[in-house]
């Protein structure tokens, strides 16, 4: 027997289910039907198939409850609950859904057990969790949009799949104007309603790249308010307040990439600080009349 299940919450909570009543079935995963019958004829299998999640369902809430048992909204202040759990680790890029399955049929119904790292693979789950969470806050801190043609705009470069997360964070933020978040090939757009679309929706980068008017004008005169703010940052820099640790720690070389000031600002962290006053910029007193 084969359980074929979508990767996603609800295909992972519906596959645990099935397993806990046949240990012995073969599990394969799939983002869509194309994919799962792609991987089903490839295969040459005339066991049964068994498929899950690939139509919509209710009642997320009981197959949790069902698969782990009662379990708190969250296990700590830190912690998501088992549902973002999931979530989030489908999101990493090295996660493996139907490994996934396996672990939670093993907690018996006891949520804890994901979280308490008992066993390696319980440890190396939770951190594929953290890790997704801190790719996308990382974002959130880093990532610099530009106004382009009246949409906020963000390219990202994450190895996890996090831009729609992402999006709905910045769609937040911004409430009163339209924003898109490209990632690779797909762009996640927000508050879409501004701009004719749904109110989240995922289109092709090529879309939203095509609403792009010339910004020459714009990005000359963006360098330079940014130029302007160097000057000023470098002037008032003292280095024996410096704390180059800490500085690492809070722009460390993972989130450089995300934005030209970033990277400047990593810049400085790395190689420090030019000698460099306001009074170099400023003329000669004496040619000022009184």
């Amino acid at each position: 027997m084969i359980i074929a299940f979508k990767t996603d919450v609800d295909g992972v909570l519906l596959a645990c289910s099935a397993l806990k009543e046949h240990p012995d079935a073969e599990l394969v995963f799939a983002k869509d039907r194309r994919e799962l019958e792609r991987k089903l004829t490839f295969s040459g299998t005339e066991d049964e198939v068994v498929r899950l999640g690939f139509t919509p369902i209710a009642g997320t809430k009981n197959l949790i409850r069902e698969v782990l048992g009662k379990c708190p909204a969250k296990m700590s202040r830190t912690d998501t609950s088992p549902v973002q759990y999931i979530d989030l680790v489908l999101r990493h890029s090295k996660a493996n859904p139907a490994e996934l399955i396996h672990l939670i049929v093993s907690c018996n119904g006891s949520a804890e057990h994901l979280y308490t790292g008992k066993s390696k693979l319980a440890r190396r789950y939770y951190n594929y969790m953290r890790d997704v969470t801190r790719a996308w806050q990382r974002m959130c801190m880093f990532a610099r949009p530009d106004f382009v043609n009246g949409i906020q705009t963000v390219d990202i470069d994450s190895p996890h799949d996090v831009a729609d997360i992402f999006c709905r964070w910045l769609a937040k933020k911004n409430p009163d104007v339209p924003v898109a978040v490209i990632f690779g090939n797909a762009a996640w757009v927000g508050n879409g309603e501004l701009v004719g679309l749904d109110h989240f929706t995922k289109t092709a980068a090529a879309f939203v790249k095509s609403l792009r008017t010339s910004l020459s004008s714009k990005n000359k005169e963006a360098d330079e308010v940014e130029g302007l703010w160097d000057v000023f940052y470098n002037s008032q820099m003292i280095e024996s307040r410096r704390n180059r640790r800490l500085a690492s720690k809070m722009q460390p070389k993972s989130s450089a990439g995300m934005s030209k000031m970033a990277k400047a600002d990593r810049y400085k962290v790395e190689r420090g600080i030019s000698n460099c006053t306001l009074e170099m910029f400023v003329g000669d007193a004496r040619e000022v009349s009184v």
